[in-house]
Parts: structure tokens; C-alpha cells; sequence
């Protein structure tokens, strides 16, 4: 059989020469090649929600979905066949307050009242969603797919009543905002941040207030069923779209997502749910452990932030001496043990980035460390956010379903394991880079400088690095006038494990490169979705000999 050649340099020739005889066409009109026409991983194994696991799977992914999955299925000849050893399968992460662009309009508050504002003032906004004001598409979200995350809640920010969130799948393919969305509109969210400098700002006025636009949103509904039976001496109803989104919550179609961090405040959200019966979920709910036995009788569930703040005077590798020090401690480690107290009183819990940029599974290692245990962890990243925001589908890793999970060299919370792949309905997204072996090894060697890299013996590119203590590498790869891109990655011992985020006409990709150093020479493979190659590099500039030791 002749093998396909897919090189690196192969691939980058021929999509330039192929432009070249295109009339008209530019780098900025560049067509990334297509995917393959299936991917498989051999002998892998899975990881389902509940913990249960199979080993020496092999999975084929064809059209988004996972065409065949078990211990003897063929792999197809057309089938790019993922590399790693003792690959692990887990369903894909979800997030349900999680991150995506969107930008509200600017609210005009010129010439306002303070004690007669108009709504969009007051932040009293429930029938806004954030849908209709969404800007990202899948390239925006390839960081969140890095991480293992393939579908998130996305909630409106803001005081008050600021509106209504959105579910999206993050679709690495979505040229458009729509293209993303699975929900255009959850359920509103509320918090007791008063408006800005108008009625209401206490807690106190933010809950009549609050009370009160229930009680308007239902004598509301009270005059448009009359007016349906008899409109005989009443006045044709004005819909009004917030007081419509309330009658939905006071007739429990949907939840109401509650920002509430402070144990009182969460006692003020379960009164007022008590007083008019709807579905609160706690959103944030740092202290939500001490009122974890009324969570669990009310069945409210909470979405547990993961977005710790960094100590500023406690150092978790001494032992605190001043009160301060003292205090800080104690206020962080009830924030990493909230989730485990939560789970173990039985209260149900999702584990989110806290609509944020926190790594949900560096967080849960965290609250892991403090008390939860990772059968729970699993839970909460997966099947318990899923059937909260009512797609449980998505986290069934299961033969003739979409192809919707990810892929670890090691147990999902383990601090020394990388997502190697993330796949959102079949479309692949590489992860974090690979250790190269001797990982953990201080550096041997110094690439600081200008390295001239030749791929699979033909094409010649620049590589320029600056390597940081410890062996973080970070720097520019270049191939002149077709492209450049950034490099990141780490030295080991003497071993190369790298990141090129490179931009070719026009178009993003990734390659990674793995190798040895050996004083100004390298050597390694490289590989890419179009396939894999060989590299060299010698250097050609850079600090004196004494340096590089």
C-alpha cells in the first residue's frame, strides 16, 4: 500500500501553490483544508459520568458522531488515527455558568430621576436575552474546548433582574453566534445588587421591590384572563414582555437563576421562593454549606464557583502566624470545602468556572483536595449540569451519538494529566501540550536564540526562543512570507515539547513539536490535523556557550 504523504511542509506547499492558480484569490481568501474523513482511538479507555469503566475500546468518529465503538471494532483506512498512550475517554465538560461574547447596549442615564427611573435603569430587564446580543463564534471558544468544556450556561450580567441566559454548544466550526446556541433563553436571573444610584439600592428595597413586581406581573395576568373571558368595561391589556417572564417563573416554567454568595442573602432567596413558589437555583453560593440542610429539604440546587481569589496573605506552604493570615485561611478553605459539604448533606451541585476564565478542573482538584470526592466531581461537571439545563444528552458517550467528549493521557483530576483532544460533535480540538518524558526534570539545556527548523527535510523556517527559569519556552516560529505564529511550551531534562499557533494565508492551526536538544542541534516529530512529519533545527544566533549551559 503507498501511504499518502501529509507533511507539514507538504501541506503548506500545496495550499499555496494551489491559491497561486486560483484568479483572484489572496492569503486572506485561504480555505483550510478539510478534516479527515474520520478519526479512531485504539484501545482507549472510557470513563462514563457514573464512574463506570471500560478499557481497550477502540472508537471510530465519522459525519459528528461516533460511527462504532468497542473492544473489536475495525479501524477504517480512512480513519486518522489519534496517537497516545493509555488514553482515557471522559464526557465532555459543562459548564452551567460559563463564558461566551456578548455586549448589552450602553443605557442612557442622563437626565434621570433617582425616584422614578425607567426600567433599563433600574436594571429590570428580565425579558432581555443574552441570545440576541451574543457575538462569539466557535474560534472565539477554542481555549474553553482546550479545557475539556463543550457546552456551557452563559448568564446575563448584571444588578437586579438583568435577563436571560443562553445554553450553547461550543461548536468549533460556528462561523455565526446562532450556529452555537442549543437554548436561546433560560430561565432570568436576579441578585440582590441594587440599581446604581436610583430605587432600588439596599437589600431591603431590592426585595419589595422585587416582591412587588411579582405582585404586578400577576395582577397582570389577572386582568388579560378577564379580559379573555368578559372584556365588557376593561380596557384592551398592553402586553408587557417582564411582567410575561414572571408570570412563567410565578407558574413554575421556569427556574430563576439567584447570584447569591452570602449565606443571608441565600435565606432571603428562599423566602421570597417560599413566598411565591418558584425555582430558585443559586448561582455563586460561596456560603451556601451553612445553609445546606434547607438547600437539600427545598431541593434547590446550587451552582458552585470554582473561581477562587488568589491569597494575598495567607501562604498555604507556611504555617499563619498573624490574624490576618489567620482569617484569610479560614475564609478560603470554606470556600474549597463549600462543594464537598454540599454534596455530603446531599444538596444538588454543579461545578462551574463562575462565568469567568477559571479552569473548572484545576478548581475541582481544589474542592477534590477539600472534602469532595471525585465519583461527586464527576457528577458535577457532567451529568448534573446537563440535566439542569435540560440536555442530559450530551454527556453519553454512547455508539451512534454525536461525538461529544474528551480525551486525557491520564485521570481527569490528576494534576499531572493534559487533555489531549476535545471533540464537539465530531470536530477535534487539541489540548494541552504533551509532557515530553523526563517531564518534571529541571533543564538540561538552553534554547534561548535563533534556530533555523528544516520540516521532514525541505522546507526551512526561523524559529526565535526566550526560555525562562524553569524551562517555560516562549517565542516566534516563522516561514516567512506564508506565515508566522507563536510558540509556547516547555524544556525538560533535554526534552522539547512545544505549541506553534500558526496563522498560513490567513488561517489558524496548531502543530505541535516534540524532540531532543543537543547543545545547537534538535531534532524530533511534529504533527498537526493534516497529519505528521519529522523536524531538525541547528542554531544560528542567539547567547554565548557559557549561557546555554
Amino acid at each position: 500500500m503507498i501511504q499518502q504523504r501529509s507533511s507539514l511542509a507538504w501541506m503548506f506547499g500545496t495550499v499555496l501553490l494551489g491559491l497561486a492558480f486560483i484568479p483572484g484569490t489572496t492569503a486572506a481568501q485561504f480555505v483550510e483544508p478539510p478534516p479527515p474523513a474520520a478519526y479512531a482511538l485504539q484501545a482507549v479507555t472510557i470513563v462514563q459520568a457514573d464512574g463506570s469503566r471500560v478499557a481497550g475500546v477502540n472508537i471510530v468518529i465519522r459525519g459528528g458522531m461516533i460511527e462504532a465503538m468497542g473492544a473489536n471494532v475495525p479501524i477504517p483506512a480512512d480513519a486518522q488515527i489519534l496517537e497516545g498512550d493509555s488514553l482515557l475517554v471522559y464526557p465532555g465538560l459543562i459548564d452551567a455558568q460559563g463564558n461566551a461574547e456578548y455586549e448589552f447596549p450602553e443605557v442612557d442615564r442622563s437626565g434621570v430621576a433617582s425616584w422614578a427611573p425607567p426600567r433599563s435603569v433600574q436594571s429590570f430587564m428580565p425579558h432581555r436575552r443574552v441570545v440576541d446580543h451574543l457575538t462569539a463564534t466557535g474560534d472565539d471558544l477554542d481555549d474553553r474546548r482546550k479545557e475539556g468544556v463543550i457546552a456551557a450556561a452563559v448568564h446575563a450580567d448584571g444588578r437586579l433582574m438583568p435577563g436571560r441566559g443562553t445554553v450553547l454548544l461550543y461548536r468549533k466550526d460556528a462561523e455565526t453566534p446562532q450556529e452555537l446556541v442549543l437554548a436561546p433563553a433560560l430561565g432570568p436571573v436576579m441578585s440582590f445588587r441594587g440599581a446604581q444610584g436610583v430605587y432600588p439600592t439596599q437589600v431591603f428595597t431590592v426585595m419589595a421591590f422585587i416582591r412587588q413586581s411579582f405582585e404586578d406581573a400577576r395582577r397582570d395576568g389577572l386582568i388579560i384572563q378577564q379580559y379573555a373571558r368578559d372584556p365588557r368595561g376593561i380596557p384592551t391589556p398592553k402586553w408587557d414582555p417582564d411582567y410575561a417572564v414572571l408570570r412563567d417563573v410565578l407558574d413554575g416554567d421556569q427556574p430563576v437563576y439567584f447570584v447569591a454568595d452570602n449565606a443571608e442573602d441565600i435565606r432571603n432567596v428562599l423566602t421570597l421562593s417560599d413566598e411565591y413558589e418558584f425555582r430558585p437555583v443559586i448561582v455563586g453560593g460561596g456560603e451556601a454549606w451553612k445553609v445546606a440542610e434547607r438547600l437539600r429539604e427545598d431541593a434547590v440546587p446550587v451552582l458552585v464557583s470554582l473561581d477562587f481569589p488568589n491569597p494575598s496573605r495567607w501562604d498555604p506552604e507556611e504555617e499563619p502566624i498573624e490574624p490576618a493570615e489567620l482569617r484569610e485561611k479560614e475564609e478560603l478553605e470554606n470556600l474549597y470545602s463549600n462543594a464537598g459539604r454540599l454534596a455530603e448533606a446531599g444538596v444538588t451541585i454543579a461545578l462551574t468556572s463562575g462565568g469567568g476564565e477559571a479552569d473548572i478542573r484545576e478548581g475541582a482538584r481544589k474542592a477534590i483536595e477539600y472534602g469532595l470526592s471525585e465519583a461527586a466531581a464527576l457528577a458535577a461537571v457532567t451529568t448534573t449540569p446537563a440535566a439542569l439545563l435540560g440536555f442530559p444528552q450530551l454527556v453519553r458517550v454512547e455508539e451512534g451519538m454525536p461525538a461529544n467528549f474528551l480525551v486525557t493521557d491520564g485521570e481527569l483530576f490528576d494534576a499531572e494529566s493534559n487533555i489531549s483532544y476535545t471533540f464537539v460533535e465530531g470536530m477535534l480540538e487539541k489540548g494541552t501540550v504533551k509532557r515530553a518524558s523526563g517531564a518534571g526534570e529541571a533543564p538540561a539545556v538552553n534554547m534561548t536564540g535563533t534556530w533555523e527548523v528544516v520540516l521532514d527535510g525541505e522546507m526551512t523556517a526561523t524559529m526565535t526562543l526566550t526560555q525562562e527559569e524553569g524551562g517555560e519556552l516562549s517565542g516566534l516560529f516563522s516561514l516567512g512570507e506564508m506565515g508566522s505564529g507563536d510558540v509556547s511550551g516547555t524544556i525538560s531534562g533535554n526534552k522539547l515539547s512545544c505549541t506553534i499557533s500558526i496563522v498560513v494565508g490567513g488561517q489558524s492551526m496548531e502543530v505541535e513539536f516534540e524532540g531532543t536538544v543537543e547543545g545547537d542541534s534538535a531534532s524530533g516529530d511534529g504533527s498537526s490535523d493534516m497529519g505528521d512529519f519529522s523536524w531538525t533545527a541547528k542554531r544560528t544566533g542567539g547567547p554565548g556557550e557559557e549561557a546555554r549551559k
